[in-house]
């Protein structure tokens, strides 16, 4: 098993909490080997280096944003990924890839999927986009996507003013509530073609777009989309038009599960959706954010194992 380690995940806190998983993880699983996260290259080269000498197990200990650069570098691979199994150790803030929380994956209070042997196929969302350089690129996720609010969200809570990092210590959801007040205060809505499956289904004035494979995200807020990680489908949420007291209620109302038929909200399921905007946007990939101008999401079935 390799193990790759970001002892900046969790605001700084990862390395301290490593130290406490540790010693159980070796009890649990055996020898391993750990590497020190790096830029982005840097891991693609280990996690191929360790494949070509048959290392299967892959394990990202950080937040979902390490589970996605691992992903990511696992997908370098190309078809070789096919008998490669994903896991994580949650050092970060959200660990939304744990989520649902299972009593018996915690390790000191840390959740982790590291069984390899109960490892099963989950999908994988592919997303190409064409950059605010005018560049294409394409990106994977496995929990899930967004663009709007929540998307510009993610971006103020991975680079948080004062306010946020005090908020910070008082709970995760308070961070991302005061990431949320903070992005309203600026946020426009994106004017936006959406064709699902190759239907358009026209132009939207969207306040949020969630593309997701896990209903769960941003600390205990849930989305009640029917979609399961091996279904081969992607939900598809949208919220439109909202103002700023909308979008708090909206965001209750996730913390309660609670979003379909919800007013100025939509949903849909698909396994391909092309979104293009009136102007550059955040696109965010498992809580990592880039900008682009238009994005592609499309389901890889079965794509990647999972540990339990």
């Amino acid at each position: 098993m390799l193990v790759l380690l970001n002892t900046r995940a969790g605001y700084g806190r990862a390395a301290a909490r490593w130290r406490k998983v540790a010693p159980e993880l070796e009890r649990r699983a055996g020898v391993f080997s750990v590497e020190e996260v790096g830029p982005f290259d840097c891991v693609a080269a280990s996690v191929r280096e360790a494949a070509t000498r048959g290392e299967r197990t892959f394990v990202a200990a950080g937040g979902d944003g390490t589970v996605n650069l691992l992903l990511n570098a696992v997908m370098e691979l190309g078809d070789d990924v096919t008998d490669l199994a994903l896991g994580a150790v949650g050092l970060g803030s959200s660990n939304d890839f744990h989520k649902p929380f299972r009593p018996d994956s915690f390790i000191a209070g840390i959740p982790v999927r590291i069984d390899c042997s109960r490892a099963m196929p989950c999908d994988v969302i592919q997303i190409n986009f064409e950059g605010q350089d005018g560049e294409n690129a394409t990106r994977h996720a496995v929990i899930n996507a967004s663009i709007g609010i929540t998307a510009e969200a993610n971006a103020a809570f991975n680079e948080p003013t004062s306010f946020i990092r005090a908020a910070r210590k008082l709970s995760v959801d308070a961070a991302i509530i005061v990431s949320i007040i903070h992005t309203l205060a600026t946020y426009h809505d994106i004017n936006c073609r959406l064709v699902i499956d190759g239907i358009d289904k026209g132009i939207f004035s969207v306040s949020s777009l969630g593309v997701i494979k896990n209903p769960h995200f941003a600390g205990s807020m849930c989305y009640d989309t029917p979609i399961e990680p091996d279904d081969g489908r992607l939900g598809i949420n949208l919220c439109e038009r909202l103002n700023p007291f909308q979008a708090l209620m909206t965001v209750a109302a996730l913390h309660r599960r609670r979003f379909r038929g919800r007013p100025k909200t939509r949903s849909w399921t698909g396994k391909r959706v092309l979104v293009a905007g009136d102007r550059t946007f955040a696109l965010e990939t498992d809580g990592e954010v880039v900008r682009a101008r238009s994005a592609e999401f499309s389901v890889l079935p079965g794509r990647i194992m999972c540990c339990r």
